[in-house]
């Protein structure tokens, strides 16, 4: 396959973020109603640097910081953040995370997928009966919703091959440095965001409507980790 001129991978990359915003009007912020949009910046500098750059794609631009994605928000009054109050993002994150996790919300999960997902954890993640689990100390249950990485109490997501569990901004990390699972090393190149699935204890698992909330809150959360446009 061809390589993209660096104007045909603007092209391309301007209709992506066009289509992403479709996406993000649907979803809106729970405390503010707030939903999220995005535009296409380039820095101060690209207008001496982007022509050399034109034998290859935007990608290394990006990388450059030449480059960037603002999100700004926009609330039902018709006010917006744009230009004002923006946040950045790279190129990588905007295919890497922003627009996988608008994706994954708006495909969803079938009923099918629901049931057999459920059936999965029920049997193979859950390491001990009601039995067992009522002869637990309060420091071993503490120990067993503590995110194995970060240590912290947090909603984790279930890694659909091992099992294993971490929460969902460890998860992020990890998978954007490693391809396997941190705990055994079993491969995660294949794991889609829809496998994922938000794990609370061993004897609750969420329904797909509040996996939908979970998975909105934590785009918005991610957003807020962003650095601000300078």
């Amino acid at each position: 396959m061809m390589k993209k001129s660096f104007r045909e991978s603007i092209k391309a990359l301007e209709a992506d973020i066009q289509f992403a915003n479709t996406l993000a009007s649907g979803y809106r912020r729970q405390h503010d109603e707030a939903c999220f949009q995005m535009r296409l910046s380039y820095s101060p500098a690209a207008r001496l640097f982007l022509p050399l750059l034109q034998w290859t794609d935007c990608y290394l631009a990006g990388t450059l910081g030449l480059l960037w994605i603002l999100i700004y928000m926009t609330y039902a009054d018709g006010k917006t953040t744009m230009f004002v109050l923006e946040k950045k993002a790279s190129i990588k994150q905007f295919y890497g995370v922003i627009f996988p996790s608008l994706l994954q919300l708006q495909t969803g999960i079938t009923d099918l997928e629901d049931k057999k997902q459920k059936e999965m954890c029920a049997t193979r993640y859950r390491r001990y009966n009601a039995h067992e689990n009522s002869k637990k100390t309060e420091l071993e249950k503490e120990l067993e919703e503590e995110c194995g990485i970060c240590m912290e109490i947090n909603k984790k997501v279930i890694l659909p091959n091992c099992c294993h569990s971490l929460c969902l901004t460890c998860y992020r990390d990890w998978h954007a440095r490693s391809q396997s699972c941190p705990f055994c090393r079993d491969p995660l190149k294949q794991v889609k965001p829809g496998d994922l699935w938000i794990y609370i204890d061993d004897t609750d698992i969420v329904d797909l409507s509040v996996i939908m909330k979970e998975n909105v809150n934590s785009l918005f959360i991610y957003f807020d980790k962003l650095p601000l446009m300078d």
